[in-house]
Formats: C-alpha cells, sequence, structure tokens
C-alpha cells in the first residue's frame, strides 16, 4: 500500500498569519523556509480534488501568493493544482489512466504541468530540471515524483510526503516543523 496525502505549498505569507487564517480548520501549518510554508488540511485528506482546489483557492486569494496543491493518491499518482492570486492557473496530473475502468490503459502519459510557471511561482531557476521531473514516466512511486519535484523548485524537504493523517498520527513529522491550527490542537 502506498502513500495517501495532500498538503498545500504557499509562498510569501507567514506561519503565524496562515495559522490566524486556519483558526476553524483542522490543520498543521510548516515554519517558513526559504519563503514557503506547508498547510496539511484535514478536509482535503477525502483525496477529492474540488475539496483540495477550493482551499488553494481561498488561500491563495486571501494570501495574494501562489499556493501550489498536491493530492498523492496511494503514490499511483501525483496530480497538483497551481492557484496564483485566487486564479487556478495549471494542473498537472502524473497518471491520468489512473481511474480508467480499462485495464489496458495502464499508465497514462503525464499530462498538464507547465514547469515555466511553476518555477516563476516558486522562484526556481531550472525550468529544464522541472519539466524533467513532470515528464519522466520511470517514477514508480508519486511520492519519489513529489521529492524530485520539491527539490527542482527549492520547496522544504518537509513538504513531501506528509499530509494531516500522518501529522496527526506524528507519522513521519520531523520535529518541531508543524504546528496545529487552533482547531487541531
Amino acid at each position: 500500500m502506498g502513500s495517501f496525502y495532500t498538503s498545500h505549498t504557499l509562498r510569501g505569507p507567514s506561519q503565524q498569519a496562515v495559522l490566524a487564517h486556519m483558526n476553524e480548520r483542522r490543520a498543521f501549518v510548516s515554519r517558513e523556509e526559504d519563503g514557503n510554508l506547508t498547510v496539511l488540511d484535514e478536509a482535503s485528506e477525502c483525496q477529492d480534488p474540488q475539496v483540495l482546489g477550493a482551499l488553494a483557492q481561498s488561500l491563495s486569494a486571501f494570501f495574494a501568493c501562489p499556493v501550489l496543491a498536491l493530492l498523492n493518491h496511494d503514490d499511483n499518482f501525483l496530480y497538483l493544482e497551481l492557484y496564483e492570486n485566487g486564479a487556478k492557473t495549471d494542473q498537472y496530473n502524473s497518471n491520468p489512466a489512473a481511474f480508467s475502468e480499462d485495464d489496458e490503459d495502464g499508465f497514462g502519459v503525464p499530462q498538464g504541468g507547465d514547469a515555466a510557471r511553476l518555477c516563476a511561482a516558486f522562484g526556481a531557476a531550472d525550468v529544464g530540471a522541472v519539466e524533467a521531473v513532470l515528464r519522466d514516466e520511470s517514477f514508480m512511486m508519486a511520492v519519489e515524483r513529489h521529492e524530485r519535484l520539491a527539490e527542482a523548485l527549492g520547496l522544504p524537504a518537509f513538504s513531501v510526503g506528509l499530509g494531516f493523517t500522518y501529522a496527526e498520527a506524528n507519522d513521519g513529522v520531523p520535529e518541531n516543523c508543524f504546528v496545529p491550527s487552533a482547531a487541531a490542537a
């Protein structure tokens, strides 16, 4: 069985501001690293892209910042949406055939993902490295793709492999990294 998790990585706002905003939601908010922080939201763990996107849109609009909403489903595929100033500007699915009714489909070719836009949103310089991660069909586990994407975008290592469920169980959570919102405390 693979990993199941969702996360939202924001560029710009402070941990204190995001904690205050997330006050009534059950969530964990990471410390800031190089201008980025990660939110692990309980409601998003349902793995519904609409729930994931609604929070990303809300955070992006409220803080006027880029938000990378990410979903790892059983390590079979990595799905992400990029929001900038409240608008969805990019979408990516590493395996669009994952829920196909046809067993012959196997793994699909990754779809979407604008490497230049992702780099611009998160201040990364190497568009080629991000593009290579997005298009590489050799990843066996979605968490591996997520790890390489985070490296290429310069996102914190703690933004990889964790969702609310893992954080609540303290499963693989780096010490002094995440703070629970008031509703999760």
